[in-house]
């Protein structure tokens, strides 16, 4: 069963769309404010992805342009794909860029978010939380603006990629990878002040952090929460104020290279 389901949508509104079947395909070109998007795939080999170029292999990202709109994906079964661009200009008075929550669940799945991808204007005050439970997963966000929140957790599996890529003032990430191994996470972070809080459990894991940037009136910070065996560690991190790193570690075999400086 093969379906495709094009969505051309503007101003306010709320959709909610559930599929359940494999090789579902769901086209999205949205452009408006304060829109509520749902959207629930079930089965093996579906996607999400922009209207233009439709067909195998098409690689142009779903389109979410506006401010103050929510959206929720969830995708359960393998091998399912998220291709996602958004983009919010900054405008007063706005509560958020976007609200967006993408639950995926089965193995094999790929996941793009990318921020800002039109090339023009600066998102900000964007929430994304993304959550993946299964193995052999990559998820890849590229984020820009200010005062941007981003949750990433993986659990229960191995083998999956994180990767981040973030240009924004006033960041707070929090990102968890709990019980498994073999799992990596890569981030770079550019930004006048930025929090993270890293929390690892498992085996064989490897973690890249990279922050860099002004660092604001009380500098950037890394708290890192590790738990496990055989895990490699590297961070670095500057700023022209005060930065910190804060290591918690349980475990043996780990490798740490830490590096700090203006």
């Amino acid at each position: 069963m093969n379906k495709f389901i094009k969505l051309f949508l503007s101003l306010m509104m709320m959709l909610s769309i559930n599929v359940f079947a494999a090789d579902n395909s769901i086209y999205i070109d949205q452009t408006g404010d304060s829109s509520t998007i749902d959207i629930t795939q079930t089965g093996a080999g579906n996607v999400v992805r922009g209207i233009q170029g439709v067909g195998t292999g098409n690689t142009t990202r779903a389109k979410i342009y506006g401010n103050s709109n929510v959206i929720d994906i969830r995708q359960i079964g393998a091998t399912n794909t998220l291709n996602l661009g958004v983009n919010a200009t900054i405008a007063s008075p706005r509560a958020y860029g976007i609200d967006l929550k993408y639950y995926v669940t089965g193995n094999s799945g790929s996941a793009t978010i990318n921020s800002n991808n039109a090339g023009s204007g600066t998102s900000g005050s964007n929430l994304v939380d993304v959550r993946q439970t299964g193995n052999s997963a990559g998820i890849n966000l590229n984020l820009l603006g200010s005062k941007n929140s981003f949750t990433a957790v993986t659990s229960g599996g191995s083998s999956n990629i994180i990767t981040s890529t973030i240009s924004a003032d006033e960041t707070v990430n929090n990102i968890s990878m709990t019980g498994g191994g073999n799992n990596t996470l890569t981030q770079s972070i550019t930004s006048n002040k930025a929090t993270n809080n890293i929390t690892t459990v498992g085996a064989s894991n490897g973690i890249t952090l990279t922050q860099s940037g002004v660092a604001g009136t009380n500098g950037h910070a890394f708290t890192l929460n590790l738990t496990g065996s055989s895990n490699t560690y590297s961070v670095t991190q500057s700023g022209t104020i005060d930065t910190t790193v804060n290591v918690l570690s349980a475990g043996s075999g780990n490798t740490w290279n830490i590096t700090t400086g203006n």
